[in-house]
């Protein structure tokens, strides 16, 4: 999904961004949600992962139109310590909420040297790189995940007879800056197969390295606990929002801490630099592929090139972008 298309236009990313927020705006979403919003996306866009990129803006206008998420929620800090903070989300997506819970988050650890923060009550909060790249822009290594109310994937999420080989693949995201290389940023979701690999070419896959799908059932487990129940998504309130906002039924976690919590930062950077350059210059590559490199890399060059020569976007992903202008009204600025 996530490789560049093979027939793509190119698009300035402002344009994407700018199309994004109109969309939004006249979907009822509130003006700076909007702006946030189309912000990160278009800079998914810039890094090549499409999957999270301006693609999602006909289902988010869509969902908020149709009173599916909350277009005006009222972020709340609604818990705080010196070492924790938790948001309300209200119905609404989750980019706002998890962001500010990540702001908050950000201040304390580089207090304190770690620190939590969380949502809950929201909708998608996209890919979590978003929340973990802000909290190293500050100088910190962080994780992040979405989870859910337990009935998304549980007794009564419509599990019964599914394969578990396949159970669920909520986002989670690891990052560490860098000094000169760049930075490794594992931002993935837990599956070990992307949710359009299904098949009996797939299916056999469990036989021959059942290890790998018992590990990616592990960490979709993990990821649902620690960004639903452990965020408070397991109670009375959070499926009174969800009945209310019918696409929030998740919550959001990210554990930010200080670089130099137990060396110096700068070692710690330079420490990441020999990790990515050592890989990329003596191991052999994935088969099929040109070169080694860790996670992070190739968003890095991407975000780079894209910048200057514009995003490659799918043109049947432009044609939905185009037809959801029509829809609210909002002309693209590429045509």
């Amino acid at each position: 999904m996530n490789r560049p298309p093979d027939n793509a236009r190119q698009v300035p990313a402002d344009q994407l961004r700018d199309f994004a927020a109109a969309c939004f705006k006249a979907a009822g979403l509130r003006a700076d949600h909007a702006d946030q919003l189309a912000q990160l996306l278009a800079n998914s866009d810039l890094r090549g992962v499409r999957s999270h990129g301006t693609r999602q803006v006909p289902g988010y206008s869509r969902a908020l139109r149709e009173g599916k998420l909350n277009p005006n929620p009222q972020l709340q800090v609604v818990q705080e310590t010196d070492t924790t903070v938790l948001v309300e989300g209200d119905g609404g997506l989750g980019y706002a909420p998890m962001m500010l819970a990540t702001e908050k988050a950000i201040i304390k650890a580089r207090a304190k040297g770690v620190a939590l923060g969380a949502t809950r009550h929201i909708g998608h909060y996209g890919s979590a790189g978003h929340y973990v790249r802000r909290a190293m822009a500050e100088g910190c290594t962080a994780f992040s995940v979405q989870g859910h109310h337990p009935s998304w994937f549980g007794e009564g999420g419509g599990n019964k007879g599914q394969q578990s080989a396949y159970w669920g693949n909520p986002p989670i995201c690891f990052g560490l800056p860098s000094q000169k290389e760049p930075p490794l940023i594992l931002d993935a979701a837990t599956c070990i197969l992307a949710d359009y690999q299904r098949g009996p070419e797939f299916d056999a896959l469990q036989e021959l390295i059942p290890a790998a799908f018992f590990k990616s059932m592990g960490y979709t487990g993990v990821a649902t606990a620690l960004g639903g129940s452990f965020v408070g998504m397991s109670n009375p309130r959070a499926a009174a929002v969800h009945q209310r906002w019918l696409a929030a039924q998740a919550g959001g976690l990210i554990i930010v801490m200080s670089l130099g919590a137990f060396a110096p930062a700068e070692e710690v950077r330079s420490g990441v630099d020999l990790l990515v350059r050592g890989v990329r210059q003596t191991m052999a590559p994935v088969r099929g592929y040109a070169e080694a490199t860790l996670p992070g890399t190739i968003e890095h060059r991407k975000e780079q090139e894209y910048g200057k020569d514009g995003v490659p976007m799918a043109l049947e992903d432009l044609e939905s972008l185009e037809k959801a202008g029509r829809e609210f009204g909002v002309a693209p600025g590429w045509l």
